[in-house]
């Protein structure tokens, strides 16, 4: 029996702010291990590293949102998207958290 008025996050901190995802989108969460530089002149794509025999990019998510990047990534989180799994460098992961749809704001655009 699920409950669709509610959904479970996986919450995560950037420096001082609190972020979250939904739990079905995050595949697993890893120590945070410096990944293989690639060329790239996207500022945040931090590289790549070998997970089980996947190739998988590693994204530095402040410096994508354009927050202050001077935290100590402790965690990479390893998330699920249309094309295949991206690690995204988190400061922490805090908890999973059950919310009503009435408390989500909605998501802002990423584009640009």
């Amino acid at each position: 029996m699920s409950d669709t008025s509610s959904q479970q996050l996986v919450v995560f901190s950037l420096g001082s702010e609190e972020y979250a995802l939904p739990i079905g989108a995050v595949h697993e969460i890893i120590r945070f291990s410096e990944p293989r530089s690639v060329a790239s002149d996207v500022p945040w794509i931090r590289g790549v590293i070998g997970l089980r025999g996947k190739i998988i990019p590693i994204f530095d998510l402040a410096a994508r949102m354009g927050l202050d990047t001077e935290f100590e990534p402790g965690k990479i989180v390893i998330v699920e998207t249309g094309t295949g799994q991206v690690g995204v460098m988190v400061d922490e992961v805090e908890e999973v958290l059950t919310v009503a749809a009435g408390q989500l704001e909605p998501v802002p655009t990423a584009n640009n």
